[in-house]
């Protein structure tokens, strides 16, 4: 075991003692147990704490997100109606014309 992982158990196994105390247990200086124990420190993952003003928000999102999804897929189906009207709207031109066309060729 190095004396990093030594000064880290023992300060686990006694979390009341001082730097000093853990330095004489594990033979090093006090700068060392310093030095160990700030490094641990940074590299310790801190877990964020989730307030309940933030889980909310979350959900608002989420449902905003689902929201945008559903006026999407309405958009995209309004659209394609859209197109499918402009669509008929030509194909009436074509026939109105061609009506048109044999309305006028033709004699009264």
């Amino acid at each position: 075991m190095t004396k990093a992982k030594e000064i880290r158990a023992y300060k686990e196994a006694n979390p009341t003692h001082k730097a000093k105390d853990i330095a004489k247990a594990c033979g090093v200086t006090t700068t060392y147990v310093y030095q160990v124990l700030h490094s641990a420190k940074k590299k310790a993952v801190k877990k964020p704490v989730v307030t309940e003003g933030q889980d909310t928000l979350r959900k608002e999102i989420k449902r905003l997100h689902e929201d945008l999804d559903g006026w999407k897929e309405l958009y995209l189906s309004a659209n394609e109606a859209l197109t499918q009207l402009e669509q008929d709207v030509v194909g009436y031109r074509a026939v109105i014309s061609y009506l048109q066309g044999q309305l006028d060729g033709a004699t009264v």
